[in-house]
């Protein structure tokens, strides 16, 4: 084995050399030689070290039609033995697929997973469990990890009797799996954004009514007393409703009424009540910009093309994403982006040759690109060429002269060339702009080497949302950031952001308002409203001026009086726990917030949302239907290639919240009340 990679080693060698030979350029024994452009060609140093010296191997030529020409071989040459019952002959090719994957270093081929997962689901069907295991280690061995794969397996110890425990094991692995998974994929994480958004915004709404509802009696009683003041009695009772529900008169303002809520009872609310409501309203007036960015990073992370660029900047080198980098490159040329990213795929996958060429087109496309030049200058270091690379990343410094990572580059590729004394000017020249950014990036460690620039992928999110072109991460200036300010303010100028801004500014001016006459409230007892002019002040707050008589000062009331009083109590009380089991039975939360305890209450009713919106999206397409809006509520649901087993994770996350919530919600309205 040694003695043919030793002959593939020399191969390699000599069809370099002879490449090189025929464009002319100065070839050293054992030494690959990577041409710049012209203009760099001649300032290339000539003293460089052996290829060997880096302990380094340079693979070229990687070809995916062939690579994808191979796989098939072996996978049909599996379905061929499966399909004559040559159980080993089908195992030795599956055998084979594993080494061949591995050796050419594919991590993941997601599409020959899942047509495993769906030939095991089939063996299953047909009573073949040992080949539906065989078909699933295979499938773990193209996309590890994959959560159909443990619930099939599952299925198979429950179906074969192979002990509950062994069953449940698999399933709770493939519930782990989900989850995690929910954690790689964006475009899960981006739905769920947009799910947290929309449950906000209904458990604010759901608020809002619980207070118009707790504080309605209060504000109508003082508006009917300002009026029965001034003479206008008859119309007292009917100025009342009319002030609570205003909104509805007219169509246009009808959809801000949960807004008008809160302000007009702002001044009745409790302490814990107003910070709710004043953090639900700076919420509601974010919303519009955070259900944009929900919805966007959704369509950004829905894009193939942005899907490529943000999995190919991680570096790990998979021919599936070498293919579809160099189909975005053929389709835009003039992007530098793709190609970077490509060539660094490359390198990563020790094709340094092809890497080199693709940073050479990325700097003809965008010359001022600095990281092209620190990433040529590591490929240079791994070859052991120490005085291009040094030469590389001084022309990145030149291009971005407080850049770190040139400096950190420079400083090892000297101290490996024996320029001690430069190496250590540029580590205090490196520490003088950032001490700690060069302690991170020369730390102690086995593999102490250099580091390559990779793309900012908070700029690609900001390009891709904002509409701009990719390559703006290439700017080396940080330009874009006011940009990016400028559209975050201006998202906030829409009906619901500014509606709700003004009805945050009137709450502010409610609480600020004259101070010297209380609100009106609400007895506790028999849940008569009263105000100042109801009462005087020595009497306690709790109460009516009834009830002070009859439970506090117990100086006795007449006795159709006292019968009629106690009947109003007990009546109140019923209605009030009434009011609070119905609301908590179909909204878990009303009941908390009905007794006074707003922040619990608010969690609950956003917990019951959450959860019925993972559930149940389709739920509120009535709303929809009414509102005239379109909530993109389809971009709440995903789905895996194939659907076999296909568990929705925020599905296994919204059962269980439903529960827990509901059980939460209705247990508060146990309680004693206490308002």
């Amino acid at each position: 084995m040694r003695g043919r990679l030793v002959l593939g080693f020399a191969c390699v060698l000599a069809a370099t050399s002879g490449v090189a030979a025929e464009e002319g350029v100065p070839v050293e024994r054992g030494v690959i030689r990577l041409q710049l452009p012209d203009a760099d060609a001649a300032e290339a140093p000539t003293d460089d070290p052996k290829l060997g010296d880096s302990g380094l191997e340079a693979r070229r030529g990687f070809d995916y039609q062939a690579f994808g020409s191979r796989l098939e071989g072996y996978w049909f040459q599996r379905k061929l033995h499966l399909r004559e019952g040559r159980d080993e002959e089908a195992s030795r090719q599956a055998d084979a697929i594993r080494s061949f994957t591995a050796e050419e270093g594919v991590r993941r081929l997601e599409l020959p997973a899942g047509a495993l997962v769906s030939e095991a689901e089939r063996l299953i069907r047909e009573g073949h469990h040992s080949r539906a295991l065989a078909s699933l280690a295979l499938a773990d061995a193209l996309d590890p990890d994959r959560p159909q794969a443990h619930f099939l397996r599952a299925r198979i110890a429950w179906e074969s009797n192979g002990g509950t425990l062994a069953a449940a094991g698999e399933f709770l692995s493939g519930l782990r799996a989900s989850a995690r998974s929910l954690l790689r994929q964006p475009v899960r994480l981006h739905a769920n954004a947009l799910l947290i958004v929309l449950a906000v915004q209904l458990a604010t709404l759901a608020f809002a009514a619980l207070m118009a509802w707790r504080y309605h009696v209060p504000l109508r009683h003082e508006v009917e007393e300002a009026l029965t003041r001034s003479g206008r009695e008859v119309a007292a009772p009917a100025a009342g409703w009319l002030i609570l529900l205003w909104p509805l008169v007219l169509v246009v303002t009808a959809g801000w009424i949960g807004w008008w809520w809160l302000v007009a009872t702002f001044r009745y609310m409790r302490r814990s009540e107003r910070l709710v409501a004043v953090a639900l309203l700076a919420l509601a007036a974010l919303s519009v910009p955070g259900y944009r960015l929900a919805v966007g990073l959704y369509g950004v992370s829905a894009d193939p093309r942005v899907r490529t660029t943000m999995a190919a900047a991680s570096g790990t080198y998979e021919p599936d994403r070498v293919v579809k980098l160099q189909q975005m490159v053929a389709a835009s040329p003039d992007d530098p982006t793709p190609r970077f990213l490509l060539a660094g795929m490359y390198k990563n996958g020790r094709y340094f040759e092809e890497a080199f060429e693709e940073y050479k087109r990325v700097l003809k496309v965008a010359p001022e690109t600095w990281q092209a030049r620190v990433n040529i200058g590591n490929i240079f270091f791994a070859m052991g060429q120490y005085g291009e690379a040094i030469a590389q990343y001084q022309k990145a410094i030149d291009m971005r002269p407080r850049d770190v990572l040139a400096y950190c580059n420079m400083h090892l590729a000297q101290n490996d060339a024996l320029r001690l004394n430069e190496a250590a000017a540029t580590y205090q020249r490196a520490r003088a702009i950032d001490a700690p950014r060069v302690e991170q990036l020369l730390r102690p460690r086995a593999d102490r080497t250099v580091v390559d620039a990779t793309i900012n992928l908070s700029s690609v999110w900001r390009a891709a949302l904002e509409g701009e072109r990719l390559e703006d991460w290439l700017r080396a200036d940080g330009s874009g950031s006011a940009a990016g300010l400028v559209s975050l303010l201006r998202s906030l100028l829409n009906p619901l952001s500014v509606v709700s801004l003004a009805a945050l500014a009137a709450c502010l001016l409610v609480s600020l308002g004259p101070r010297h006459r209380p609100p009106a409230r609400r007895c506790t007892r028999c849940g008569r409203p009263y105000c100042a002019h109801c009462r005087t002040s020595r009497e306690p707050q709790e109460f009516c001026s009834q009830c002070v008589h009859l439970f506090v000062l117990q100086d006795g009331l007449a006795p159709q009086t006292k019968i009629r009083k106690l009947y109003e109590i007990e009546t109140h009380g019923k209605r009030s726990r009434l009011a609070r089991q119905l609301g908590s039975l179909v909204l878990p939360g009303a009941g908390a917030v009905l007794r006074g305890r707003a922040l619990v209450g608010f969690a609950l009713l956003f917990g019951w949302f959450a959860g019925w919106l993972a559930v149940r999206p389709s739920s509120l397409r009535a709303v929809e239907a009414v509102l005239g809006l379109d909530a993109h509520l389809d971009l709440l649901r995903w789905g895996a290639v194939p659907a076999v087993l296909d568990f929705d994770p925020a599905l296994l996350a919204g059962l269980p919240l439903l529960v827990v919530v509901w059980i939460l919600g209705n247990a508060w309205i146990r309680r004693p009340r206490e308002a």
